[in-house]
């Protein structure tokens, strides 16, 4: 079982908010980067701002489609996808990427390749997401 637990963080509608975040390292070849992502229900794939995958050493392609994505709010995201892997506590899983080819989008820790993967369960009573394989 791989447990995180939630983070309060301010918010204009309440003050303060939880929030379920992971700790994870994102692995792209032979580099690492470790991050806070939103572990994000609504979220259909896994989405990394544009520095966090220059970091990972993530290159765009002259035969990389460019995709766009919409969020709640209706406004589209440029992305590229691309493969990686993720490590959560200890385990990892290869994934597909929304690389976003803007810097305004959060850390997401999506659906697609990791949800399948596990029975995931929201405890805001405990403050705490367990990922049970």
């Amino acid at each position: 079982m791989i447990k995180f637990h939630y983070r309060k963080e301010s918010s204009i509608i309440s003050g303060m908010i939880l929030r379920p975040v992971a700790d994870i390292i994102l692995e792209y070849k032979n580099r690492r980067v470790e991050a806070v992502m939103y572990i994000d229900s609504g979220a259909d794939i896994t989405m990394i701002p544009l520095e966090v995958g220059k970091a990972l050493g993530l290159k765009q392609n002259p035969k990389d489609e460019i995709l766009e994505i919409k969020g709640v709010s209706g406004s589209g995201v440029p992305y590229i996808l691309k493969k990686a892997n993720i490590i959560l506590n200890g385990k990892k899983l290869n994934i597909r990427l929304a690389w976003a080819l803007i810097e305004e989008v959060p850390l997401l820790l999506g659906r697609l390749d990791i949800f399948p993967k596990f029975k995931i369960t929201f405890d805001e009573k405990q403050e705490l997401i367990t990922f049970h394989p």
